[in-house]
């Protein structure tokens, strides 16, 4: 699939997407996956790029369903992902990879519009391969991942199935330095209180950040990776609210909300 490449030139220039329809997204598959006493670990960002991939391939109920859910037109996406991979900052001390990829059969009774592979590509930077789908297919889209991933991600694959005629990939991988990294002394024994209100004796990382949050559920803080461009964030529902309630009562516009009104408190 050589002839099936970025053309950026083909991209139609538009004013920025508004982020809160992302974030509400994120907050809503959040919402749907969090199962109480058990940890979460989900990319809103992955599986909303695989998704809006996807919605360029559906149409008529298929698509008007799958926009509902995204919260966004297939159009309003690809310029929304594009404008948002071009401003990732990168650099040699902080950089997310963000990659996607299409693979499908060479089954002659499998065909692909070429105008869905060309706006993936476009819009997605997506690479495009016809394959066999045996065990080399399994082979491949496992190196390309642990390529694009910087061997955090070995494999995805082990087997492809029967059933099974294309794959829509992406791969995410986040590396940085903090700003001001945490030392080994800091580490210390100390209880962790369960929501349940007993304690266990665990390990603990201590440190003091300059960056808080808060709102009528919840406080937190900020801790900026090294060179401005990523941070990361961590909520702590208050007392008398557990989880649960928290995570239930989110919303886009209050996350969104949250995370633009910091105050520079010692936390």
């Amino acid at each position: 699939m050589r002839d099936v490449k970025q053309d950026e030139k083909a991209i139609i220039q538009t004013s920025e997407v508004d982020s809160e329809a992302f974030t509400d997204f994120a907050v809503r598959l959040f919402q749907a996956s969090a199962e109480e006493g058990k940890n979460v670990l989900i990319s809103p960002l992955s599986v909303l790029s695989a998704l809006a991939m996807t919605a360029n391939g559906a149409k008529n109920k298929t698509l008007s369903q799958m926009e509902a859910v995204l919260g966004m037109s297939t159009d309003e996406l690809n310029k929304y992902f594009y404008t948002y991979m071009k401003a990732l900052p990168q650099g040699d001390e902080y950089k997310l990879n963000l990659a996607n990829s299409i693979w499908f059969t060479n089954d002659e009774r499998f065909t692909v519009k070429e105008a869905f592979l060309q706006t993936n590509a476009n819009y997605y930077g997506a690479n495009v391969y016809k394959t066999p789908f045996d065990n080399t297919t399994v082979k491949n889209v496992n190196d390309w991942v642990n390529e694009k991933t910087d061997g955090m991600i070995p494999e995805i694959l082990d087997k492809i199935s029967a059933n099974e005629v294309m794959y829509l990939i992406n791969a995410l991988a986040f590396e940085a330095e903090w700003i001001i990294p945490y030392e080994e002394h800091a580490v210390q024994d100390g209880v962790f209180t369960l929501e349940n209100g007993t304690g266990r004796q665990v390990e603990l990382m201590h440190g003091k950040e300059y960056i808080y949050l808060e709102d009528e559920l919840a406080t937190g803080f900020v801790k900026n990776y090294k060179r401005a461009g990523y941070a990361f964030v961590a909520l702590l529902p208050k007392e008398g609210v557990s989880v649960a309630e928290y995570v239930n009562a989110l919303s886009g516009e209050s996350l969104q909300r949250l995370l633009s009104n910091v105050s520079d408190e010692p936390v």
